[in-house]
């Protein structure tokens, strides 16, 4: 019987857990949860996460994955021919010796002796035959060295990034008159995030992003958790990586706002509390949230949307509040009762 191919060493996709066809989606959402994971552990494994970074960056790069992929097609293939190779010889059954043996009648025994002699002894007195070269085996190809550990994004870093994936939303009236209704989130190909509060029926929808204007259309209006779905026309922006895990009381975020002439800024703050709501759990956080930034991204201190900022009351006067970003898995198209 053959003996079983040698296991190949742990892919990229094994250590982010996704199939050999996922798509960017997936593996940006594996990512992010297996590095939430990573980072709850005690004590934490530098290596597994520095690994983990890796497996993100060459699978989330096109060329760079591809390149990848026919790796993984040529070690499977060597190790098959490794494991090939240490299959051992047939050998002559029980039955067939027996066969061997009734060959010979007893009259012939001592005529095949002397036969054997003659071969022993020439095969003693033979020059030995040169040595064919032996070949190395050729190395299996392993998995990227891991890199260090990514340093921590600076305030610099996670505005960078969502200037192009944040954009103003403005409604356009019949009589061509603009009027700003806050900010949409990026969050799959094409598609962002706002809220819904303040959005006119049937008016048409525009989304500025990094200076360039992109028609918008609702596609999902949940009004029960104060969340709509639009479809960018032309917009090829980054989705925003979502927060696996959900805010915690004291944890330092960054609030994206937009002032009158359209410049985005970051304000460090803190999750002041989160608050019981008939929706779940909102999120009071410490910075106000301007008329115009209704929609805008919340930051935790890895660049991962946390919240969506909303000027929608419910709480007190003064009170500052946010949707958790986990709403926005649990979206639908439904009006309040």
């Amino acid at each position: 019987m053959m003996a079983s191919m040698a296991s190949l060493k742990k892919t990229l996709y094994d250590i982010l857990g996704v199939s050999r066809d996922a798509n960017a989606i997936d593996i940006g959402l594996a990512h992010d949860q297996r590095r939430a994971e990573l980072q709850r552990a005690v004590p934490q494994d530098p290596s597994a996460l520095a690994l983990l970074h890796e497996a993100y960056e060459v699978l989330n790069d096109p060329q760079r994955r591809a390149a990848y992929d026919g790796a993984l097609v040529t070690a499977a293939e060597k190790a098959a021919a490794l494991e090939q190779a240490k299959e051992p010889d047939l050998v002559v059954e029980a039955a067939e010796e027996e066969v061997v043996r009734r060959k010979f009648p007893p009259v012939g025994i001592a005529a095949g002796v002397a036969v054997v002699l003659i071969l022993i002894f020439l095969a003693l007195h033979r020059a030995p035959a040169p040595e064919s070269p032996r070949t190395a085996p050729e190395p299996v190809a392993e998995a990227p060295k891991p890199a260090p550990p990514p340093p921590p994004k600076t305030a610099k870093d996670i505005l960078t990034l969502a200037l192009a994936s944040v954009g103003r939303l403005q409604a356009f009236e019949m009589s061509g008159r603009a009027v700003p209704l806050g900010l949409a989130v990026a969050v799959e190909p094409g598609g962002m995030v706002t809220t819904c509060h303040g959005i006119p029926a049937d008016s048409a929808l525009v989304v500025t992003v990094a200076g360039e204007n992109h028609s918008a259309t609702l596609t999902m209006t949940d009004e029960v958790l104060d969340l709509c779905r639009i479809s960018v026309a032309g917009f090829k922006g980054q989705p925003l990586p979502l927060a696996a895990a959900e805010a915690r009381e004291g944890e330092k975020i960054y609030a994206l706002g937009a002032n009158a002439n359209g410049e985005f800024a970051l304000t460090e703050g803190t999750v002041q509390k989160l608050l019981p709501d008939a929706r779940g759990k909102v999120v009071q956080i410490s910075m106000p949230v301007a008329p115009n930034g209704s929609g805008g991204a919340v930051f935790d201190a890895d660049g991962n949307v946390i919240a969506i900022a909303t000027t929608a009351q419910g709480h007190g006067a003064g009170v500052a509040l946010a949707l958790p970003s986990a709403w926005i898995a649990k979206m639908r198209s439904r009006g309040r009762s």
